[in-house]
């Protein structure tokens, strides 16, 4: 009908549903739809396995700026586990065991013992060592070098004065000093021993000890122990403004001099008793060196004087490396301020002869002042003090300097990146020799390291990765390894299985361990497999010999940083000299290559003894599929030094009976907890273990095999981070830097192990106080009931690493020249339940600093508050500069979008407790380990069909209608599930980030101008196919640069992010457009199916923020 003026301006216009484009939609619909959902299914099943299982990187061409797996790896350990890789493990074991020689041990011995290296003075030594590695086949062998604080002998003295009163018309005009004994402060030169003739022989000296000229009268304080000085104090025997005369022994140097300033002493002079020797002495009988076993009298002890006991490693760095550059502390508080110097027995006879009746005799005092070994040679060991006409003249110069020092570092890569095994021997030493301290030890590592070069040659690669390590710097306070340590402490607390430590390989026969609980086992079962070379039956094993008992770890070698600072699993083991057998000169120029061939070990037979024990305990750790190691055994350890603590608790001065049975009460009842949980985590182990080695899995059932990894490498990880969790990370009061609150140095020996050192020093103060601490906070409310918690919860509760990699030397290519660069895992997982439980005080567990972090919770939601409100006014302000034209938002659309954000709330909400609940349940990590094809395409088909079923159900059907909603977010709950073995602290701020971007984003979309952004969806789909094609780089390009890669993972993040926020603008803007076409009858009003598509825009921008944070996490 054409138009007029009399056409009626108003008139009915009849409104169709809009006729089919297509013919068969119904079919067309149903193709896209079933296309679409096996292109989703395809991408996740590509990309599930690459953020879930076990990858193994085979790339040995890292980038740097690369983080983690590459997606191409094989989610397997490798194609031959749980076999070794060309090598049967017993045809390892036949390497180790056939390749040790004792010539080759006598050669690297000799070059060792050649000429003077002391610490930051043998870099020609250490580039030798390099060499010497890289040519038995351990090419990734590099120098790490620190700038320390050490000090070198200028000058000393000592000499005995006696005063003269000098007259004048028979009046005192004055006193002379004459000359009574001047000590020669030298060792003999032996014309058998052609070391202690070297030109550049080292002098005797303290190191780190204070310069200093002081005349004074002296005392004899026995072993300068803390409990000798307290005898002494109550004997009311002067000390103040004296000089100390002690004995070497029970006890490190340091503890003794610091004793003697904290009483006001001028100095200290320390010699070596015959008393330390048992029967090979000169007063039984036999001749001295190099005549005869027994000790020379001109043997001098040099050492260390710093305070062990509070912390080792460089005094001006205490808590991080001594790199260059670094800020510098004051070092009073762990050294000196009074000379100290070290003598011989020689030198001292005269001094202590002239003490003969002055003052108290030690016969006089207890038990512990009695057997001096000098009262042959007229000493009746008299306290003193010296007459007032007799005194000693001390001068000490010492030279202070910063000098690099030099660690030499090997590294053999293993399939497994994130689980490292450490063995070490320190370099330096005091004197020319060190044919036992340290360089046995040193010839024995070149050993182990030519072993496992054999082993390479024939084709074999270890599971995981072996570092080797010559420390520099040790004999001054383990200097080299704490710096290391420091430097490299996130790295090795997240790797690190163990640390095996050889200081010295051999001074006798008689085969000694210390070890942390869970490597008894491993100590047991190496030797068990070598041969004594003493052995009184045909074919005894040194283990067969061995009385067997495993000591505690102290301090005093280079295990200290690891056991007590990092809480890395140690052993420290050694063949010690025989109560009977040739005295050991210990840190002398008598400690030589001569005596070594001559008494200490004459065959070398010890060394490649040692060699072999020290090979096998590594091989059976790095090569075995479950980690060898005992936690029922450190359960027992437990109990027993709480034993011990309880019997020095009834001698204590804490009078407090009735809080002490409370105390103690409540930790025997964590350590016998712990105990249950150790034995059934073991014996879970064993069985695992029997499976490994019964189990023949089909190739076509790879699942089970990975699944098999899977709980291998759960069960690993509660090995490897058992040690870990007895760290406390304020340290042990008084000296902080120690951390373990079952292992450190005794307060007052500075070497010997003390248990539980905490509760000890509070019971042998009487501080009620520190005993509380001790047993109640830090030990019983967080250590074994958590320990026992997460032994329990290992099956079923898992989640990645929380320490950041701040830096790590081990990547493919470990110590390369470049600065050392993060390295992440993807999977890391039982460690998270042990973090949560101990590290909840550690400042390195938080991460990214959140400003809404700190205050109350009501501080925390108005930060979090303001957080929200802000991004939406500046979104708003930003975008919408332009007001609607029509008077605001309608009732109508204002309530159909209301109620749209109440149901995507709801949805939400019913996802997270929903997948808490299935968290806890334990599916998260039956998820995890059942067949992933199964899993993830029953899933997705379980999750779309219930989306779909959704939309095609009507309105008025709601019970259908919500039951199917319901269906889809407990779907997407399953499937999200695993996300909650992350922090809370990162999945809160991811969904606290998601609510604020999506809140602007929709604020933007419901206030904007009618359909103003609805063109973007064009756009959007474009660039959710980038995002997606994004996924399939690794695919698509599998020799591509690690850079590219990079790229195309920024894409699938940040591209994802932007993609689904525009979606989120664009399904706003859709809503309300819907809701105008509902209110004029166009559609049905359905804000069920509204908010899913809001929830799944909600759900892809929070998974890319947990990732994001992560990330980000990760690389701080």
């Amino acid at each position: 009908m054409s138009v007029n003026e009399q056409t009626p301006l108003i008139t009915t216009v009849h409104v169709v549903p809009r006729q089919p484009r297509y013919r068969h939609s119904t079919l067309r619909r149903f193709c896209t739809i079933a296309l679409s959902t096996t292109l989703i299914v395809v991408v996740v099943l590509f990309l599930v396995p690459i953020n879930w299982l076990p990858h193994h990187n085979w790339n040995d061409d890292w980038d740097d700026e690369r983080q983690g797996p590459q997606p191409w790896a094989s989610p397997y350990v490798h194609k031959a586990w749980p076999a070794g890789q060309r090598l049967s493990y017993s045809e390892l074991q036949d390497i180790l065991l056939n390749t040790p020689n004792e010539t080759k041990a006598r050669e690297w011995s000799e070059y060792y013992t050649s000429g003077p290296h002391l610490a930051g003075k043998n870099l020609t030594q250490a580039l030798w060592t390099r060499e010497r590695w890289q040519q038995f086949g351990v090419s990734d062998s590099s120098i790490a070098t620190y700038d320390v604080y050490l000090n070198y002998p200028l000058n000393h003295r000592l000499a005995l004065l006696e005063s003269k009163s000098r007259k004048s018309e028979g009046r005192v005009a004055g006193i002379t000093y004459d000359v009574r004994y001047e000590c020669s402060m030298e060792e003999d030169v032996l014309e058998e021993d052609p070391t202690t003739g070297l030109d550049n022989r080292v002098p005797t000296f303290h190191g780190y000890s204070a310069s200093g000229n002081v005349t004074a009268q002296y005392v004899y304080v026995n072993f300068g122990t803390h409990w000798d000085f307290e005898d002494l104090l109550k004997a009311n025997v002067s000390l103040e403004g004296n000089i100390a005369i002690a004995k070497y022994g029970r006890g490190a140097r340091g503890v003794k001099v610091k004793r003697a300033e904290q009483l006001g002493m001028a100095g200290i002079v320390i010699y070596s008793d015959p008393q330390e020797d048992g029967e090979i002495t000169e007063k039984n009988g036999y001749k001295t060196y190099p005549g005869g076993p027994a000790r020379n009298p001109s043997s001098v002890q040099r050492g260390s004087v710093l305070s062990l006991d509070l912390a080792p490693g460089d005094p001006t760095t205490v808590g991080y490396p001594s790199k260059p550059g670094v800020p510098r502390q004051d070092p009073g508080e762990v050294l000196p301020s009074i000379p100290s110097v070290p003598i011989s027995y020689q030198d001292a006879l005269p001094l202590l002869r002239s003490l003969n009746g002055h003052g108290p005799a030690a016969s006089e005092f207890n038990e512990y002042w009695q057997g001096g070994g000098l009262d042959y040679l007229n000493v009746s060991y008299n306290i003193g003090p010296s007459p007032s006409s007799l005194k000693l003249h001390l001068v000490n110069q010492q030279e202070y300097v910063t000098t690099p020092i030099w660690n030499v570092i090997g590294v053999i890569n293993g399939t497994l990146a994130d689980e490292v095994v450490v063995l070490g021997n320190h370099r330096d030493a005091w004197v020319a020799g060190g044919a036992a301290d340290p360089n046995s030890a040193s010839a024995a590592l070149n050993e182990v390291i030519r072993s496992f070069g054999v082993a390479l040659e024939r084709g074999w690669k270890p599971l995981r990765t072996i570092v080797f390590a010559s420390w520099d710097g040790e004999e001054y306070g383990m200097v080299g390894s704490t710096e290391w340590v420091e430097e490299y402490l996130p790295w090795l607390s997240h790797a690190a299985v163990a640390y095996l430590n050889v200081d010295m390989s051999t001074t006798g026969p008689e085969f000694s361990a210390k070890a942390s609980p869970v490597l008894h086992r491993a100590m047991y079962e190496a030797t068990a497999l070598v041969q004594s070379p003493n052995q009184t039956v045909a074919g005894q094993t040194v283990r067969d010999i061995w009385s067997g008992p495993v000591g505690g770890l102290g301090s005093g070698s280079d295990y200290t940083a690891f056991q007590d600072y990092a809480g890395v699993p140690s052993i420290h083991m050694t063949f010690k000299k025989a109560p009977n057998g040739p005295v050991y000169h210990y840190h002398s120029n008598y400690d030589s290559f001569h005596w070594m061939e001559n008494y200490g070990d004459k065959g070398w037979r010890y060394h490649t003894t040692m060699t072999k024990i020290w090979a096998l305990a590594a091989a059976s750790l790095v090569d075995s599929p479950i980690i060898p190691f005992s936690a029922r055994q450190y359960g027992k350890s437990l109990a027993s030094y709480l034993h011990a603590v309880k019997e020095k608790a009834s001698k204590s001065g804490t009078s407090n009976f009735m809080f002490q049975q409370v105390a103690f009460h409540n930790l025997e009842l964590a350590v016998g907890r712990l105990k249950t949980a150790a034995m059934r985590f073991d014996q879970r182990a064993s069985l695992l273990e029997k499976r490994i080695k019964n189990e023949n899995i089909p190739w076509w059932r790879w699942w089970q095999k990975v699944k098999l990894q899977l709980e291998v490498k759960r069960v690993n990880d509660g090995y490897k981070y058992l040690e870990r969790q007895f760290l406390y990370e304020e340290g042990l009061d008084g000296r902080n830097w120690y951390k373990h609150v079952v292992y450190a140095p005794g307060r007052y020996s500075g070497y010997a192990g003390a248990t539980f050192p905490g509760l000890v020093e509070g019971l042998e103060d009487g501080n009620e106080t520190a005993v509380e601490k001790w047993t109640m906070a830090s030990f019983v409310l967080r250590r074994p009931f958590a320990i026992t918690s997460a032994l329990k919860q290992l099956p079923k509760a898992t989640s990645p690493a929380a320490r950041a990699f701040h830096s790590s030397p081990v990547k493919q290519q470990i110590f390369s020249q470049r600065s050392s660069t993060p390295i992440t895992t993807t999977l890391s997982k039982s460690r998270s339940t042990f973090q949560k439980a101990f590290r909840r005080y550690d400042s390195s567990l938080q991460g990214i600093p959140n400003p809404a972090a700190g205050g109350s919770l009501g501080q925390r939601l108005l930060a979090g508050g303001a957080m929200i409100g802000g991004g939406v006014l500046a979104a708003n302000l930003l975008f919408n500069r332009e007001t609607r034209e029509d008077g605001g938002m309608p009732l109508y659309e204002r309530s159909f979008l209301n109620e749209t954000f109440l149901h995507t709330g709801v949805g939400i909400g019913i996802i997270g407790v929903a997948a808490s609940a299935l968290h806890r349940s334990g599916w998260s990590y039956r998820l995890m380990a059942a067949n992933p094809w199964v899993v993830l395409g029953g899933g997705l088909v379980f999750s779309l069909g219930t989306m779909y079923g959704t939309f095609a159900t009507h309105p008025d059907n709601y019970l259908q209608k919500y039951a199917l909603w319901g269906g889809f977010n407990i779907a997407q709950a399953a499937v999200l599930s695993p996300l909650l073995f992350l922090q809370p602290a990162l999945l809160a701020r991811a969904g606290l980030y998601t609510v604020a971007m999506m809140g602007s984003i929709a604020y933007v979309g419901a206030t904007a101008k009618q359909e103003k952004y609805l063109y973007l969806g064009g756009p959007l789909l474009a660039g959710l196919a980038l995002v997606a094609v994004s996924g399939f780089a690794p695919l698509v390009l599998p020799a591509t640069a690690a850079r590219t890669l990079m790229w195309s993972e920024r894409i699938w993040l940040y591209g994802g992010l932007a993609v689904f926020g525009g979606f989120t603008l664009y399904d706003t803007q859709k809503i309300l457009h819907h809701a105008r076409m509902a209110q004029r009858g166009l559609m049905t009003k359905d804000v069920v199916n509204e908010s899913i598509k809001l929830e799944l825009d909600f759900l892809n921008i929070f998974i890319r923020m947990v990732q994001i944070l992560g990330m980000q996490q990760r690389r701080k």
